[in-house]
């Protein structure tokens, strides 16, 4: 049965954890210990209670999650967070978090793994962000109705904001709470940004700089990278795994 070092040793170096600055406190990596063996993996977008209560329902104890345990200031153990810790304890699951380097990745990323879904050449890394590139820049000759059509095939739930060229042939991705890319969108010469959300002044944005810009959900938009870095787990570990979807809707 693998041990956890060993995955954890892979995903770090698959993941160049250490090359890429996020959030503050977001600590990437092992974020919670078991007792070293791993028999079953889940992935999801985030470690919130309702998942680790699912990867325990179907006896899981590793949880591979995007948006991990620990965000910003630290907090008490208690009420909720005292829930979460002690079921991974009490079931013995750990949880590895991997943040913005997962948005970043050129192969297993959420936005490589979009950019492939719509068809995307030639795409290069875009978009800085806490010094890093994250997001992608690609290209596909494609009208403005065509692109809605294919992105409302893709996500849940698609908002278009649509002040752009009709003809569209550069196309930037940039999963998760991704606004900022409306700032950059022009700089880049992207005549179209796919973004998972954005604030109300970016609309403004948009509209001012000449952008097709489609919000196509936070949580919508990052259950790519997880999911293909969950199954690359699996086949190099032999380990089952499954994937934990949940209903949020943003």
């Amino acid at each position: 049965m693998p041990l956890l070092e060993e995955i954890v040793k892979y995903s770090d170096e698959r993941l160049n954890i250490a090359a890429i600055e996020d959030a503050e406190n977001a600590h990437n990596g092992l974020q919670f210990q078991n007792s070293g063996e791993i028999s079953k993996i889940a992935a999801a977008v985030d470690a919130s209670l309702e998942v680790i209560e699912g990867a325990i329902a179907i006896d899981a104890n590793l949880l591979i999650a995007h948006h991990g345990l620990f965000w910003g200031k630290t907090i008490p153990v208690a009420e909720n967070t005292y829930k979460k810790y002690k079921l991974l304890m009490d079931h013995d699951v750990a949880v590895y978090a991997c943040h913005l380097p997962l948005d970043a990745h050129t192969e297993i990323g959420n936005n490589a793994c979009i950019a492939r879904i719509l068809g995307l050449s030639n795409a290069v890394q875009a978009f800085g962000y806490h010094g890093s590139k994250i997001g992608i820049l690609g290209e596909k000759l494609i009208q403005r109705h065509q692109l809605g059509a294919l992105l409302e095939a893709t996500f849940p739930r698609v908002t278009g904001m649509e002040f752009g060229p009709e003809s569209i042939e550069k196309i930037g991705v940039i999963s998760g709470g991704s606004g900022m890319a409306l700032t950059q969108a022009k700089d880049v010469g992207a005549h179209a940004v796919i973004i998972g959300e954005c604030q109300q002044y970016h609309y403004n944005i948009a509209r001012e700089n000449g952008i097709n810009a489609y919000i196509c959900g936070h949580y919508a938009t990052e259950i790519f990278g997880v999911e293909a870095f969950g199954k690359e787990i699996s086949q190099k570990f032999s380990i089952p795994f499954e994937f934990i979807h949940t209903e949020c809707p943003l």
